[in-house]
């Protein structure tokens, strides 16, 4: 444990992309499998909950001190890419960012991430969430996910062994994703003008100026969340620095100095809204740390 890097009283603020949080008691630094195998028995032994951070694009931390099994995937950023008959092989460590594989299939214009490139995301967990933008999900062009099991077990899994569906994969409930291995082609198309006409679509439709923890709530299976939000009157609904954007009603922002205890609220306000108008329960996809 003396070689991981460690930091304490981190201000995770910093480490989730809306900017609200208090501090993490302690946050692990990985550099290796090996070190993500000896935390992962460490959390074990100290009876901790293992709880990985990638940028934190959909995380919201409480405030004052928490005291969790805080590993960051920074150091987690290896990459590798192969071909192989008409296929391309993009194999990734879990804190490889969207932004490293976006450049990648623009260069070799391949076929497959582009309806993904604007989500702000690594891929440990965009898998773990199994992200999607556009009609796409990461699922979709997955080949295979190394993955730690909470006893520090590493299992390589192909894509017809993981159960994936709508922002759920069963990597949430424990252990760690390692990397990924996307499964791309060349395309005939011109894949730097889909993502450009894709990037300018979401400045145009998502409040992108303002630290913001992305979408709030999952989409219903009969209504998009932004849609029930903005027919609760709940576009632009603001307590004290934390709002529903204007832009996007299903995006939380922060305004400026923006707390804990005001987005909950907003939360719990949204949820009971919607519930009394249209007797549907909200299911959150960001992630709340307490």
């Amino acid at each position: 444990m003396r070689s991981i890097k460690i930091e304490k009283f981190v201000d995770l603020s910093k480490m989730c992309s809306i900017k609200i949080g208090g501090k993490a008691k302690n946050v692990y630094f990985p550099s290796s499998s090996d070190e993500i195998r000896m935390l992962l028995i460490e959390s074990i032994e100290r009876e901790k909950r293992f709880f990985p951070i990638g940028i934190g694009s959909n995380t919201v931390f409480s405030d004052g001190i928490i005291d969790l099994f805080f590993v960051s995937t920074r150091y987690l950023k290896k990459f590798s890419i192969k071909q192989e008959g008409k296929n391309y092989y993009i194999e990734a460590e879990a804190g490889v960012s969207f932004k490293t594989i976006t450049n990648i299939v623009k260069k070799l214009n391949l076929e497959g991430f582009e309806n993904l490139s604007g989500i702000p995301a690594t891929v440990g967990g965009a898998v773990v969430m199994n992200a999607g933008a556009f009609g796409t999900e990461i699922s979709d062009i997955i080949d295979e996910v190394h993955w730690y099991d909470r006893e520090g077990n590493l299992h390589l899994l192909k894509r017809d062994q993981i159960d994936f569906s709508y922002r759920k994969s069963p990597f949430q409930k424990e252990g760690f994703v390692y990397k990924a291995v996307l499964k791309l082609k060349p395309s005939k198309k011109d894949i730097k003008s889909i993502i450009k006409k894709h990037l300018e679509e979401r400045s145009r439709k998502q409040p992108l100026k303002y630290p913001t923890a992305g979408s709030t709530f999952k989409n219903t299976p009969d209504h998009p969340a932004g849609y029930l939000l903005e027919k609760a009157g709940l576009k632009g609904f603001r307590i004290g620095n934390v709002a529903f954007s204007e832009k996007h009603a299903n995006f939380l922002i922060n305004i400026g100095g923006g707390k804990f205890k005001e987005l909950k609220k907003l939360i719990e306000t949204a949820e009971r809204r919607v519930g009394e108008l249209y007797r549907i329960k909200l299911e959150k996809e960001i992630q709340i740390v307490e």
